[in-house]
């Protein structure tokens, strides 16, 4: 007669939590996430809400099939609460079945008499974690490894004459200590199915891992995040500067970002009469009537009272109806739909320049692109490997210590970079410091004529700096990563 013999050498299970989150920052619900433990062979679904992983570790087991029967693997396996195990008699037999935790504690038991042929036996788990089906005979014993994955209402064991349709042979699901385990989470929206990050580690303890849902670049927007708070909003960068065509009435990114329209020196007559391309700007003026004298993108007046946004120096452009902020027109390679880009604030263009955590470490350089003066920033996840930066997050450096090509500044546009050129500044009608200094609106007032902003030039750089707000200066929209 063959013996049987089991021991269990059981150790602490490993608990694995997941959540889902977008790239943007939040946490987003997932419908399901995929194990595979590459290591052993097998791989299991959780369904959300369900996102702990149990993975019972176990070493020692012994199998010893008994003569005139065999137990066939189980189906599925691992399983949620409910499983099937195919048992094979020659011969009528009276037959004893137990389920045994990885602890060695017996959950279930039942004791019949059988005849001869294929019996489907049914396992219902409580807990998830490993556990054994032992099935005992006067001939000998057989052992089935099971892994249940979900929760149920009771441990119980019965035989039925379902089908198992078993698959013998397959991998039971056996997990040990540093196994090499795959991660992967799905979510269904619209009726698209999106994919997160995939993560792949030898899993040794408790752990909870987070898997990443891309997030769509929104259209004419630069493809880089950059967090613009402490509580990790991050935004999208229009492609270029924004300008405004007085002939057609649109709204529009340049198509490059060292693009620039206006002139050193040139005069662009009284409300743009000389020129229809208007890209520097005075505060507020959107081209919505919410308050301001001059409200019109063209508007070329000095005086200092005309340019308050909802007509009081006490809002910022964001403030009632948000219409005095540009991006609440509707621009026409930017989604061409209103309310959907913004200027940042002064306080978000100072944690983008000064207080960011990049892996990298790098926030921003002074450069030279093209021929063209200006500021890069980088996003959240750039890597020094990608180009070498001089004077990284430096302010007080001049822009030729990190001299680009055009074909260069492709590559590095490629990895999310984002470029501020030194368009100058309008006064009046007349043009100055184009490509010497570039200054960017923030949305946030100051005193009665002035504004925050953001001023480059060629041996500083001043993310929260003041000026008047009927001067005319560049802007640059963003867009909310959601």
């Amino acid at each position: 007669m063959l013996l049987f013999a089991l021991s269990v050498q059981a150790q602490e299970a490993v608990t694995v939590k997941f959540t889902a989150a977008t790239e943007a920052g939040g946490y987003i619900p997932f419908s399901s996430v995929w194990v595979t433990d590459l290591t052993q062979g097998w791989m299991t679904t959780l369904n959300y809400p369900d996102s702990v992983l149990v993975l019972s570790p176990m070493v020692g087991v012994g199998e010893w099939q008994g003569r005139n029967f065999n137990m066939g693997s189980a189906f599925p396996n691992p399983f949620n609460n409910e499983t099937c195990v195919p048992l094979e008699l020659q011969e009528a037999s009276e037959v004893t079945l137990q389920v045994i935790r990885a602890d060695g504690k017996v959950v279930a038991t039942r004791a019949m008499h059988l005849d001869s042929g294929v019996h489907q036996v049914m396992v219902r788990l409580s807990n998830p974690g490993m556990t054994f089906l032992r099935a005992v005979t006067p001939q000998g014993s057989s052992v089935a490894r099971l892994v249940c994955t979900g929760h149920g209402d009771v441990d119980e064991v019965r035989v039925t004459s379902r089908d198992c349709a078993s698959k013998r042979g397959e991998n039971p699901g056996v997990f040990e200590p540093g196994d090499l385990m795959r991660y992967e989470a799905f979510r269904s929206e619209g009726g698209t199915t999106y994919h997160s990050t995939v993560v792949e580690q030898a899993q040794y303890t408790d752990e909870t891992v987070t898997l990443f849902f891309a997030v769509e670049t929104p259209e004419g927007a630069i493809d880089g995040l950059f967090t613009i708070n402490d509580d990790g909003g991050k935004v999208f960068f229009s492609k270029g500067n924004l300008q405004y065509n007085k002939n057609t009435n649109v709204w529009s990114f340049m198509e490059q970002q060292y693009d620039m329209v206006e002139l050193l020196g040139q005069d662009v007559g009284e409300d743009y009469a000389d020129q229809d391309i208007v890209s520097l700007f005075g505060w507020s003026t959107s081209g919505y009537s919410h308050g301001a004298i001059c409200y019109q993108p063209w508007s070329t007046s000095i005086s200092e009272n005309h340019y308050h946004a909802y007509g009081s120096h006490l809002f910022n452009l964001c403030d009632q109806t948000g219409q005095a902020d540009w991006g609440y027109n509707a621009i026409a390679n930017g989604g061409n739909t209103e309310h959907l880009w913004r200027t940042l604030t002064t306080d978000e263009w100072d944690y983008i320049f000064e207080t960011r955590t990049t892996p990298s470490g790098i926030r921003f350089a002074k450069a030279c692109v093209g021929n063209v003066n200006g500021v890069i920033l980088l996003p959240d996840d750039w890597s020094g490997s990608y180009f070498t930066l001089n004077f990284p997050n430096t302010t007080n450096v001049y822009f030729e210590n990190n001299l680009i090509s055009l074909e260069q500044w492709d590559a590095i546009e490629q990895h999310g970079a984002v470029f501020l050129p030194t368009a100058g500044y309008r006064l009046g009608t007349e043009v100055f410091n184009t490509g010497s200094s570039g200054l960017y609106w923030s949305s946030t007032h100051y005193v009665e004529n002035r504004a925050k902003c953001v001023s480059i030039f060629d041996s500083g750089l001043y993310p929260q700096a003041v000026d008047f707000i009927f001067n005319g200066f560049s802007v640059r929209l963003v867009q909310d990563a959601h």
